[in-house]
């Protein structure tokens, strides 16, 4: 179904073209003299607006507050992605959808963010939902899944910046100087962040409950930290099974556990307090800045500070 829908998407895009764009359709910039940077979702527009300043116009296609994995192009969104300077996507399961726009476009200059990091395979561990069913030769038939949450570790957020940097030096060399400057203040920035959870995470050997999907495999594993958690990182959220809670239940029983249930921004929280109820423990937010709620990005909130919230919740719970 979502094939047909961004076929659907596609054709009308392309009428759109054939008969000119008109006002309501045409992007929409404040300027003419800047660059247009059409992003997907937050870690993207974050890094490009951080590195480019104000000399261009950045646009993020994701809507804040909404759910990043199901999103469809519109007509409108297709319409920015081929008039723009440079489109940034993360690449992956969930950006299919990309391929057949960029088939389509008149060689719009592109940044797959995925590109710029080692990826990971996306992993399936003891009591996650879905793990129980995955048995002998079935588990090995499954193609290679890689987790696609590749900017939750700073050091990844880094290698990141550092590629859009050398797109933006390409499409604009007479402004490449300000644009070493951003991005090394940003990535000096980044880098202090991870410093502070290095010191953070020393010696720390206990195990972390996410009673949510856990997109925070590259963190985890940039750290050296133990998890459990009751879905995989871009897995749909459904009901888990009495197997998955039990589990998750006897887990937060023991004592090398940390002893609050996390969970994730813009999920409900429902199982997470379930657990937590159960056991008389909070919940605790970790961000994976993966969206944002329409008051943080009104608000100017980035990956920086976003992380440095998390820092501050990690703290307080492993003090």
């Amino acid at each position: 179904m979502r094939i047909k829908r961004i076929a659907a998407v596609l054709c009308a895009a392309a009428l759109a073209f054939a008969c000119g764009c008109s006002a309501d359709n045409a992007p929409q910039s404040g300027n003419k003299d800047k660059l247009s940077i059409v992003t997907t979702i937050f870690p993207a527009y974050d890094f490009a607006r951080q590195v480019f300043g104000d000399t261009a116009e950045v646009t993020m296609l994701l809507k804040p507050g909404t759910e990043s994995h199901s999103y469809d192009p519109t007509a409108k969104d297709i319409i920015k992605i081929d008039s723009c300077d440079l489109f940034i996507y993360n690449g992956g399961e969930s950006d299919t959808w990309v391929d057949g726009i960029l088939e389509a476009s008149d060689g719009v200059k592109t940044l797959r963010m995925m590109d710029a990091v080692e990826v990971l395979e996306e992993e399936h561990i003891e009591g996650m939902q879905g793990e129980q069913e995955e048995h002998g030769d079935e588990a090995e038939e499954k193609h290679e899944e890689y987790d696609e949450h590749i900017w939750t570790s700073p050091k990844n957020a880094a290698l990141i910046v550092d590629s859009v940097l050398k797109a933006a030096e390409e499409i604009s060399p007479e402004n490449a100087a300000v644009y070493r400057q951003n991005a090394e203040s940003y990535v000096g920035q980044i880098n202090a962040l991870d410093e502070k959870f290095e010191k953070l995470f020393t010696g720390e050997e206990r195990y972390f409950v996410f009673g949510d999907r856990f997109p925070l495999l590259y963190f985890f594993k940039e750290y050296g930290l133990n998890y459990y958690a009751a879905f995989p990182g871009c897995g749909s959220e459904v009901e888990p099974s009495a197997q998955t809670i039990s589990f998750l239940l006897g887990k937060l029983d023991e004592e090398n556990t940390v002893k609050t249930v996390f969970c994730i921004e813009l999920s409900n929280h429902k199982l997470a307090d379930t657990l937590a109820d159960d056991k008389g423990l909070k919940t605790t937010e970790f961000h994976t800045c993966h969206n944002i709620t329409a008051d943080d990005f009104a608000a100017g909130e980035s990956y920086v500070s976003l992380m440095t919230r998390n820092y501050e919740a990690l703290s307080e719970v492993l003090s």
